[in-house]
């Protein structure tokens, strides 16, 4: 399995992943990506030209995740809870894993890697977000050793979010 930056030609293969994942969240009566609130091709382009998206791949691309540096404007105000640290960090978003591949632990691989370069790029803080009901990726976040600090809130239909962050030390 080979862990590496997403190319241009990936995309259509991510957005079949993105479909995917918005049919298993909406079959798990989950409201998280649906209504085209779910990545689109545009921010997929955008992240992969910033180098920021990365893909894990088996043959073909069977994860793809955005690691975004700077500050996010929805983690400055977090409730019932509080980041542990202050200053810079970067953001896990859009994470998908081919709906073929889950429980196979891919998401927290594809987490660990991540870390792995947030430290490479010298960042000590690491953030991703999650809806309540998203399970398998409250487990995945959970098992690549983030923990839970509060909620956050996207200025979308049901955007509210459970926050969690990984500090390296």
């Amino acid at each position: 399995m080979i862990f590496r930056t997403a190319d241009i030609q990936d995309i259509p293969r991510i957005m079949t992943l993105t479909a995917q994942g918005i049919a298993v969240l909406k079959k798990q009566g989950s409201p998280q990506w649906q209504d085209g609130y779910g990545p689109s091709w545009q921010q997929i382009e955008q992240d992969i030209k910033e180098g920021a998206g990365y893909v894990l791949e088996d043959e073909e691309v069977i994860a793809y995740a955005a690691l975004i540096k700077g500050t996010d404007p929805v983690y400055t105000v977090i409730k019932e809870g509080a980041w542990l640290k202050k200053g810079p960090y970067v953001s896990v978003h859009r994470v998908v894993v081919d709906s073929q591949e889950t429980g196979k632990g891919l998401a927290q691989k594809l987490l660990s890697h991540l870390i792995d370069v947030s430290q490479q790029l010298g960042y000590c803080d690491v953030r991703i977000d999650t809806y309540h009901l998203n399970i398998g990726m409250q487990k995945a976040i959970i098992s690549a050793g983030f923990v839970y600090r509060g909620k956050v809130q996207f200025p979308i239909p049901y955007g509210g979010r459970w926050a969690y962050q990984y500090l390296l030390e």
